[in-house]
């Protein structure tokens, strides 16, 4: 099945680029979505079948394949809607959907990946295909982004790769030729404590820049403050996902040797520090959607610090980044509206929407209590359950010291958010037209899915967290 997929995801994307009908594009969009359901569908029913070395659908893959194909979705949708709305040329949509097509397909690749340098390759095509998302508008700005982004994610790539060669050290002198994740975990006792601990410092540096975590996080948020807003949203969801689940793969080889405690403490250096440096910027911005990349830098870090106290650490990382994907997607489709309505993003430029755009604005006002973690937010419970595993831990300062970084991350916020929904606006409205409620209801059901999905989870997800959670331990 893996083959027949990417070769639709070929063969469609190369559709995209030929077509210049506007039927045409939703009905191909519609057979791609089409195509990734039954593609997560077929890997949800063979889970944990280990037929192909190269990639296996265990509960990991499967759940972010899972998140993947439900955020798709409305993805797609926005993007049409976008570019109707900007009367884009017919040869930039045909790209648009063939390079968004592309990079949902590389992203899957990410997910079920089951070998070493798979996963290396396929987060390389991640940086190709996103590329052209970032420089769909073509401006000055747009190019700079661009080009930053290929130059850090180039330079992150390449030190990943390095990593991938201390390891490989590690595994010929354990006298082990399969590099699959399953096959090195299961001999991870064995490994070179000194290489393995090199390789991982390695790959997970060179991860973070999907990731979105300290140290290579600046390239993110150029990328997604200059892409389409329904691009941005994947940039700051499922490719995340991407690197957090490299990071984790690599992670769970780490758990299982001598190094586990050296690796628990890098990677709460590296949590603590996206946490403090999204509060920073996160202050200065006065962009919304660099403030949504900032914020996303704070909540993949929150994760990373649930995976560094391990215990129930490990399941609210992995519930915490599902949450956020719903939550931060579903903000930037509306900022999407924003932009167009005002033809800005910047905190001083805008004001007045809640009156402007009534469901809009509320959407903006439930997200804002879903991404501080304010109940009712789903986000509340895998925030608690965070620090609840830092104090078990034994980690009471730095417990602190987040709350006080996470107190200010929820000022910013709410000033800036609040000020878009009631403040008078300082430029004229560009489009004071109401957009139709339509446009909203995508948002309204991600958001109730992460109120849900935290607050009384489904049996299948908790089931998958808990298998994810035995796997680490």
């Amino acid at each position: 099945m893996i083959i027949s997929y990417y070769a639709g995801i070929i063969l469609l994307g190369a559709t995209f680029m030929l077509i210049r009908r506007k039927r045409l594009y939703r009905l191909l969009s519609g057979v791609v979505l089409a195509l990734q359901a039954a593609f997560t569908v077929y890997e949800i029913n063979r889970k944990n079948d280990d037929i192909f070395d190269f990639f296996i659908p265990d509960d990991l893959g499967v759940l972010f394949l899972a998140l993947l194909g439900i955020l798709m979705i409305p993805t797609y949708y926005h993007s049409l809607v976008y570019l109707e709305k900007n009367n884009e040329p017919m040869r930039v949509r045909s790209l648009y959907l063939a390079t968004m097509t592309f990079f949902c397909g590389a992203m899957s690749g990410v997910y079920l990946s089951n070998h070493i340098g798979m996963t290396w390759i396929f987060v390389e095509l991640t940086t190709i295909a996103s590329c052209l998302l970032i420089y769909h508008h073509r401006s000055a700005e747009a190019l700079e982004a661009t080009w930053k982004y290929v130059f850090v994610c180039s330079v992150s790539v390449a030190i990943s790769f390095v990593g991938v060669l201390f390891l490989s050290i590690a595994f010929h002198k354990a006298g082990l030729d399969n590099f699959t994740y399953r096959e090195l975990t299961a001999h991870a006792a064995s490994l070179d404590a000194f290489w393995l601990k090199i390789g991982f410092l390695f790959l997970f540096s060179g991860y973070t820049v999907k990731a979105g975590l300290f140290p290579m996080f600046t390239a993110g948020v150029d990328a997604k403050d200059q892409a389409p807003t329904p691009a941005a949203a994947m940039l700051a969801t499922c490719l995340c996902n991407c690197g957090f689940t490299a990071i984790l793969r690599i992670y769970r080889i780490v758990m299982h040797n001598a190094s586990s405690e050296w690796a628990q403490k890098i990677m709460l250096i590296s949590a603590f520090l996206s946490v403090a440096v999204a509060a920073y910027y996160m202050v200065r911005t006065k962009g919304y959607k660099r403030l949504l990349a900032y914020s996303g830098v704070e909540h993949l870090g929150l994760a990373a610090m649930g995976l560094a106290m391990g215990g129930q650490g490990y399941y609210a990382a992995l519930l915490h980044v599902i949450l956020h994907s719903l939550v931060k997607a579903a903000l930037f489709f509306q900022f999407g509206q924003v932009s167009y309505m005002y033809k800005s993003v910047k905190r001083n430029d805008i004001g007045n929407y809640f009156r402007l755009n009534v469901w809009g604005g509320l959407v903006l006002l439930i997200g804002f209590f879903c991404i501080t973690a304010i109940p009712p937010s789903g986000m509340f419970v895998s925030e608690t359950m965070i620090f609840l595993s830092m104090l078990h831990e034994g980690h009471t300062v730095v417990m602190i010291i987040v709350m006080l970084l996470l107190t200010v991350i929820l000022w910013s916020l709410g000033r800036s958010i609040f000020g878009l929904l009631f403040s008078f606006p300082r430029v004229e409205v560009v489009h004071a037209q109401r957009p139709p409620a339509i446009e909203s209801v995508s948002q309204y059901v991600l958001l109730g899915l992460a109120v849900w999905w935290g607050i009384s989870p489904p049996d299948i997800l908790v089931n998958s967290l808990i298998h994810i959670f035995i796997e680490l331990v």
